[in-house]
């Protein structure tokens, strides 16, 4: 699942969101238990073997009617009766082997006694009628008085376990069984489910039926069934259907951005080693979904928010294929192979983060992959209550197993393995544990064994520290060079606290001593607290790197002389190593000849990652040379995902006309989306006098999609200024478009912060239909700080039919609200607030209110762009 609403990418930093949503404290609230995730596989007295699903739908009451025939087998002697997980369904009839029997029902759970107790391997076909009105799981997205001409879909989303929130079945992933599904709705709807697509006939009466059928075998959380109004666009890879699905009047968008899917299943084949294993594959593209995408088997469904109007697709580098590739890499890892446990998804999400990068890196390039890398391993260590949890961990209750260990460190595992093993070796494991887990459950133990046994490399070792222990190596480092030995001596220190799981790391790494002659490259294990390592120069090294290209998943202080970083921002290969550079000498203020080195990596490095960096890095020295190096390359720099990122800087900038003029000038005129967006925020960021009436004009002016009006409406709570007010009233109300009214809705809580009024109507739109908006009025209330919105979280915690997503988060914002002016934290827990916690661990300050409505800002322009940082539920991610 892409739970990723935060993921770095060009896209703003869409991963980000994910892991800073991830991030939020899991708070135990009264009544949350319905929420919860079983940590560990159950033990099984049948095995679920195939179902025969056929559903027709109440539009009105939103009420699904259904009748399922499961086919199972005893497995255990002695089974006295069946149990089905079933939530809020009303069933109306059941039969075993065509006889109609007695059941019972309770809260969670249907119980059919049998008539005598089974044997071993007896074989059952359960028939159960049923309806009922899913408050999750199925999802009815209809026209209404505020939106009458939304087109009308159904959709479900199962995982982690939902399915039985509108189907009464075995809720747990560690079953498979093959599907039919037969959906009957109106003539003039498409509908697309698991498998092949038998038959479409008449139903009579205005409607239809679809009958699908999967033959592969996967778990009931990757049940799927979409149904409503869509456009529909049709493609192939090697004769295997792949069909791409928008809500009917976006079909134009869909080749722009989904287009290069059959390039990437022709790459995730020939990887691999194991051709794409569905009959088909289908993406579909939904209002309100309650992730950024979901992986069910054979046919994924994402959130319409990734079909980005075709006039601002190409303004964004690498599009959405960090979501596309990601889902379309679980059909592999996660469908065809799916962890037995929810203590085990990292095999699921860290294989699919990996996958991303496997795409990025053959389509954008290594620089492009290197620069996602390196921006993840920084997000990762920020997030600092992932710092003490194991990749594979059963201490959740929630959907906390989701989260950016699972994710973004479980795909950086998973890299540090390739480099370990080397590209054909590593590609040879994967290959054996596809082919011999192929349609199996796993745990972390089958991968380790695959890869012994594929590469007779013992890798006990790299798995207890990175995946079984917690944490991530701390270097403090230095070097002297000795003239007379011709050596430099490097003196390398793990700082990290060794507590819990956290211990001491044990890594190849390797070490290039650039000297006049030229660089050479050495091999270095660190495993102890302080090492010293004698490694050969010929002269006084111009650069030493440890860990080129940074392959480890690391921090590391390195002292260094200012010549040397500015050695390495022009001369190193790597991206990583260059992007350090600009790092270090952003610490340098007042220097002019660090803002020198800064200003020409921005006009000039190859590499568009360490360019934005830079950009970002001026904006935050603040000084007037970096204001004026920044205003003069904005000049030369045409490639909106790095322009955008200029203009952004200059927001840092307060009191100089000249920059407020340039930014009016870009705000009105610029040929980038972006970069009039970006002008328009950094005028609200710099309080000018003349911001309020320009950012008016935006929210009023024509863009695609909203964009230009949707970022004034963000820049207006930046602005700070209460005639907002009613502007951010006006397009947070019902019927305005969904991203305007979040915009707006998160932008209210930055204004008039002792008017209770306002706290009351941003609380009223957590009872609303739409995901989006209740997502934003959740983060606004916590950020706002009034405590009167304690209550109607709590109250919205405790109804039962939150999404994958929305409980942790909804703790996270409680956890803030509760806590005192003296910073300790009244949650019964003790949990920290993450930003908090990570100031303290940094010894750096505590975030302001203000800054953490900055930083919520931030985070829902993410969340509009890549409703991905959700795939994932997040973060976890129920990535």
């Amino acid at each position: 699942m892409t739970r990723k609403t935060l993921r770095v990418t060009n896209r703003v930093c869409g991963r980000g969101a994910f892991l800073a949503l991830a991030a939020l404290p899991a708070i135990l609230i009264a009544g949350s238990q319905l929420f919860a995730d079983e940590p560990y596989a159950r033990s099984r007295d049948y095995d679920l073997q195939h179902s025969k699903i056929a559903l027709r739908f109440d539009l009105e009451q939103k009420k699904v009617l259904g009748e399922v025939t499961h086919s199972l087998s005893i497995l255990r002697g002695g089974t006295a009766k069946i149990i089905f997980d079933s939530a809020g369904l009303t069933i109306q009839k059941v039969t075993v082997n065509k006889a109609a029997t007695k059941f019972e029902t309770n809260a969670e759970k249907l119980i059919i006694p049998l008539a005598s107790e089974a044997k071993a391997g007896d074989k059952f076909e359960v028939t159960i009628r049923y309806e009922g009105k899913p408050t999750k799981g199925m999802y009815f997205i209809l026209p209404d008085k505020n939106y009458p001409d939304r087109p009308s879909q159904i959709w479900t989303q199962g995982e982690s376990e939902d399915t039985h929130y509108y189907l009464p079945t075995y809720d747990y992933p560690n079953d498979r069984l093959t599907t039919e599904t037969i959906l009957t709705v109106p003539a003039s709807w498409i509908t697309v489910s698991n498998g092949k697509l038998i038959s479409v006939n008449d139903a009579g009466k205005g409607l239809k039926t679809w009958y699908w059928k999967e033959s592969v075998p996967s778990s009931t959380y990757l049940i799927t069934v979409v149904a409503g109004e869509f456009d529909e666009v049709k493609d192939t890879w090697h004769g295997i259907p792949v069909t791409y699905y928008a809500p009917k009047g976006r079909g134009d968008r869909l080749p722009i951005n989904y287009g290069r899917t059959p390039a990437m299943m022709e790459l995730f084949s020939k990887k691999t080693g194991v051709d794409y294993p569905w009959e088909k594959y289908a993406q579909v593209m939904v209002d309100d979904f309650v992730a950024g995408g979901m992986e069910n088997s054979s046919a994924t469904t994402n959130n319409s928010g990734s079909l980005i109007h075709p006039k601002l697709a190409p303004e964004y580098f690498t599009g959405e294929d960090d979501l596309i590739s990601h889902e379309l890499g679980h059909q592999w890892f996660g469908d065809l192979v799916t962890c037995k446990d929810w203590g085990d998804v990292w095999l699921n999400e860290g294989f699919a983060t990996f996958m991303e990068a496997v795409w990025t890196e053959a389509h954008f390039g290594k620089d492009q992959a290197d620069y996602e890398r390196w921006s993840n391993a920084r997000e990762w260590f920020a997030s600092s209550n992932l710092w003490y949890k194991p990749i594979v961990r059963h201490d959740f209750d929630d959907s906390s197993e989701f989260d950016g260990n699972a994710y973004g460190k479980g795909g950086w595992v998973l890299y540090m393995l390739r480099q370990q093993l080397g590209e054909g070796a590593f590609y040879r494991a994967l290959k054996h544990y596809l082919e011999a887990n192929r349609g199996k459950n796993v745990v972390t133990a089958d991968l380790a064994k695959a890869v012994e046994e594929a590469t007779y490399t013992n890798v006990d070792q790299f798995f207890s520290q990175w995946v079984y222990g917690a944490g991530a190596p701390k270097f403090d480092l230095s070097y002297a060079f000795d003239a007379e030995k011709h050596q430099v001596a490097l003196t390398v220190k793990q700082t990290q606290t060794a507590e819990g799981r956290v211990g001491l790391f044990r890594v190849p790494v390797e070490v290039e001593i650039t000297t006049a002659s030229g660089p050479k490259l050495y091999n270095v294990t660190v495993s102890k607290e302080k090492q010293t390592f004698p490694l050969p120069a010929d002269s006084v090294p111009l650069m030493v790197l440890f860990d080129k290209g940074g392959q480890l998943l690391k921090s590391a202080e390195f002292h260094k002389e200012k010549k040397e970083w500015l050695y390495q921002l022009k001369n190193a290969a790597d991206l990583a190593d260059r992007a350090d550079a600009v790092v270090a000498l952003g610490k340098m203020k007042n220097d002019e000849e660090a803002v020198a080195a800064l200003g020409e990596a921005l006009r000039n490095d190859k590499a568009w990652g360490v360019r934005a960096t830079a950009a970002d890095t001026l904006g935050q020295l603040g000084s007037a040379s970096a204001s004026r190096v920044l205003v003069g390359a904005l000049d030369s720099i045409d490639k909106p995902w790095v322009r955008s990122r200029v203009v952004s800087a200059l927001g840092n900038f307060k009191d100089d006309a000249a920059i407020v003029a340039k930014l009016n000038s870009v705000a009105k005129h610029d040929d980038s989306y972006r970069a009039r967006a970006a002008a328009l925020q950094a005028l609200g960021k710099l309080k000018t006098s003349t911001a309020f009436a320009a950012l008016d004009a935006a929210v009023s002016s024509d863009s695609p999609d909203g964009m230009l009006r949707n970022a004034a409406l963000y820049a207006l709570g930046s602005l700070g200024d209460d005639k907002a007010v009613p502007i951010l009233l006006q397009w947070s109300a019902p019927g305005k478009p969904i991203d305007s009214r979040r915009a707006a809705i998160s932008n209210l809580a930055r204004l008039q912060k002792d008017n209770q009024d306002i706290t009351k109507q941003i609380a009223a739109y957590l009872a609303e239909p739409h995901f989006p908006v209740r997502m934003a009025a959740i983060y606004a209330l916590g950020a706002r700080g009034d405590a009167t919105a304690i209550p109607a979280l709590e109250a919205l915690l405790k109804s039962d039919d939150l999404s994958i997503e929305m409980a942790p988060m909804i703790k996270g914002q409680i956890a803030h609200l509760k806590k005192p002016k003296d910073g300790k934290s009244s949650a019964s827990s003790g949990s920290e607030d993450p930003e908090e916690e990570a100031a303290e661990n940094s010894g750096s300050e505590k975030p302001t209110t203000e800054q953490r409505l900055e930083k919520l800002e931030h985070l829902l322009q993410e969340m509009s762009e890549r409703l991905k940082s959700m795939e994932k539920r997040l973060p976890p991610s129920k990535q």
